[in-house]
């Protein structure tokens, strides 16, 4: 991967920051406000900003030089998380949990459609095995830092860490830099804003696995909320009294099982095909190990399933991202916006799901429904792409003439 690793390495770096910081701002709002209504304003106000930016962001990364875009988004982020170190007011932390989130798609989307760019389209696999091993790391780190630093030190040395952590980035990716493979149209009134749009919709619906692969990837941001929500309810079941212990482990050892997972990948020719097959193969699994594992209060079932859960959760979201990188480049951005709404929108539509469920159903019996439900939903897309013969990614020639065709006009 050459000296360009070290962007993957810095990025990684920065979402340790980001992940200590999301602890941190969370805990401080709460110290401040004792109000359960502004905490969950915070993650709501940080999740629309993303939401709202998804989309638009997606235009933006086609139609402008990605790299500086990035610079751009790390820039601005590192400034305002600095700010609250001088005015740390409830509803300061709101304005900022709002731009990180909105400045978060611009980054994110930027990032994710640039891969193939900078490493070359043969080698995407790999990299994004590698990107999925470096956040299951940074996830751990995250994690743990965020817990031993807030008792030794004062919050803003944490928005401290975060903040040079983003400028850091742009430092690096100032540095490093490739042929920006996007050209500026020069056309920026509102009309061509909705014709981009619709070029993105137009794609979508010529390939009709890409619609699949898209209606499955929600349904798993959906699902991801139930275990979520699942994991602290059943480290409190286990230890009332060590609540944060019994998360850690849990959420530690499924790390672990994502690093494995990450580092075997590109090592087995036979696991470099096939990419479609694989994700929906690996989503099942994943789905499977946590209705195992969040459906009993033995402490080593629940370890070995969440080490278990940790592979194939990793080994899915590689291959999903490494076949949103398979589209073509003019449109690759948008794509990626699209990716990004659905992440937010149904990791939000889940979360108010699972909490008014959870009022007349167990939190086992959540995992089951909302698990079990997506193994179901794979399987009948399975059938209906197996017995029309279409399960592979690659589009046929008159196709990506159609497509070519589409995104030309």
């Amino acid at each position: 991967m050459g000296k360009k690793v070290y962007f993957l390495y810095t990025k990684a770096f920065s979402d340790i920051g980001n992940m200590m910081e999301l602890v941190v701002m969370n805990a401080v709002i709460y110290s401040m406000t004792k109000s359960t209504t502004w905490l969950a304003a915070i993650l709501a106000l940080r999740v629309c900003g993303g939401i709202i930016t998804s989309l638009f962001s997606g235009v933006i990364a086609d139609r402008y030089n990605r790299r500086k875009l990035m610079i751009f988004s790390d820039i601005t982020r590192g400034i305002c998380i600095l700010i609250l170190c001088f005015f740390p007011s409830p509803t300061m932390f709101a304005v900022i949990a709002f731009t990180l989130g909105a400045l978060g798609s611009f980054f994110t989307v930027s990032f994710s459609a640039e891969i193939p760019q900078i490493f070359g389209e043969e080698k995407i696999l790999q990299v994004n095995a590698f990107i999925s091993r470096l956040a299951a790391i940074s996830m751990v780190i995250g994690f743990l830092g965020s817990a031993l630093l807030s008792t030794v030190v004062d919050y803003r040395v944490i928005i401290g860490i975060d903040a040079f952590s983003y400028f850091l980035s742009a430092y690096v990716l100032f540095l490093f830099k490739w042929e920006n493979s996007v050209k500026n149209s020069g056309n920026s009134n509102w009309k061509q804003w909705i014709i981009d749009l619709k070029e993105v919709k137009n794609y979508v619906f010529l390939r009709p696995l890409l619609l699949l692969i898209f209606i499955v990837f929600l349904c798993q941001t959906f699902t991801a909320s139930s275990h979520n929500v699942g994991v602290p309810i059943l480290a409190e079941e286990l230890s009332a009294d060590h609540i944060t212990l019994y998360q850690g482990l849990i959420w530690g050892i499924w790390g672990i099982g994502g690093i494995i997972s990450t580092w075997l990948i590109p090592k087995f020719v036979w696991l470099k095909k096939h990419f479609l097959v694989i994700y929906f193969g690996t989503s099942i699994l994943m789905s499977t190990g946590f209705i195992l594992f969040l459906s009993t209060k033995l402490l080593a079932f629940i370890l070995f399933f969440a080490f278990f859960t940790g592979l194939f959760d990793a080994a899915a979201g590689t291959y999903f991202s490494s076949m949103i990188q398979q589209t073509e480049n003019k449109i690759r951005g948008r794509i990626f916006g699209v990716t990004n709404l659905l992440n937010r929108l149904g990791f939000t539509l889940g979360f108010v799901a699972s909490s008014l469920l959870l009022k007349v159903l167990t939190m086992p019996h959540l995992v089951w429904l909302f698990h079990g439900s997506m193994i179901m939903i794979i399987l009948v897309i399975s059938i209906i792409l197996f017995s029309r013969k279409m399960f592979h990614f690659d589009h046929d020639p008159k196709l990506k003439q159609e497509v070519e065709l589409v995104i030309s006009k």
